[in-house]
């Protein structure tokens, strides 16, 4: 009879042993895990000791020598606390650069920073409490973005001194939106073929409208602006990205596009506010 290699017995007892329940075999392996581990903590317990034969430990003897271990403690967290700060400053400048450069008149539109202090979920959608109002010169209808020419939203009718609302782009209560679909790969080219397309928010974070399916659009090409409605400085700026394109049963020509914002509303701490030409603060 032919002997059967232990090899293959442990595989298949492994095998038979993976398919009970957890809660059956923790306790046995746990205790022959700790079997296994035996010839391994003398080599364990012998490179500690190496290793703090190398390095030993840094007594701090004196006072002296703790107090300035704590003020280097102190001065190091403040220090990682400025570069965190340098940062998001960093990230603001290149916003207000984006924005600027955008207008191609840095002066046809002023600027306010705003931060997201509350959000309003409801049936329609979201909308975020801004700690920014009139006194800033924010007004109705002005164009909040991220990342100098992602939309977040528009600026709702009631302004508050000190305060405002973005309606978010895929809140129902924006309405329609007009744009053009960018093909990713022509996205620096200087004619991209663009496609024009109608959006609606959907209620469920998206937009959707119909398309020509005889054009050529895909999940991943950008959704940017073009709508009369819109204040001049918010046109050719990013409403989204295409995630779907289905074709419609009851048109076989005609399609639906589905496009999630550029932004998602629910992570923004930190807006830049399009103000109108005539906002005085």
């Amino acid at each position: 009879m032919r002997r059967i290699p232990p090899i293959v017995l442990v595989v298949a007892c492994v095998a038979m042993l993976s398919l009970f329940p957890t809660r059956w075999i923790a306790p046995f392996t746990g205790d022959l895990s700790s079997i296994l581990w035996v010839p391994l903590s003398p080599m364990a317990h012998g490179a500690s000791s190496i290793r703090m034969w190398l390095r030993p430990p840094v007594e701090l003897r004196s006072d002296l020598d703790r107090a300035i271990a704590t003020d280097r403690d102190l001065y190091r967290g403040l220090w990682h606390a400025e570069q965190i700060q340098v940062e998001e400053l960093q990230k603001k400048l290149r916003a207000y650069e984006v924005v600027s450069a955008g207008n191609g008149n840095a002066g046809s539109n002023r600027l306010a920073s705003a931060h997201v202090v509350a959000r309003t979920a409801s049936g329609g959608g979201l909308a975020l409490r801004l700690n920014a109002g009139s006194m800033q010169g924010i007004g109705a209808g002005d164009i909040a973005v991220v990342d100098g020419d992602g939309i977040v939203g528009r600026i709702a009718p009631q302004v508050g001194a000190v305060s405002s609302t973005i309606v978010t782009v895929a809140n129902r209560a924006f309405g329609r939106i007009d744009g053009y679909v960018v093909p990713a790969d022509q996205e620096r080219s200087k004619r991209p073929q663009v496609i024009a397309v109608q959006l609606l928010p959907d209620g469920n974070g998206f937009l959707r409208g119909d398309i020509d399916l005889g054009v050529v659009a895909k999940a991943g090409d950008l959704v940017r602006v073009k709508d009369p409605t819109w204040p001049v400085g918010a046109q050719g700026m990013r409403l989204g990205v295409v995630v779907e394109v289905r074709r419609k049963d009851a048109q076989p020509l005609r399609g639906e596009v589905f496009v999630r914002p550029a932004v998602d509303p629910a992570v923004v701490g930190e807006v830049v506010v399009k103000l109108s030409k005539d906002a005085i603060p």
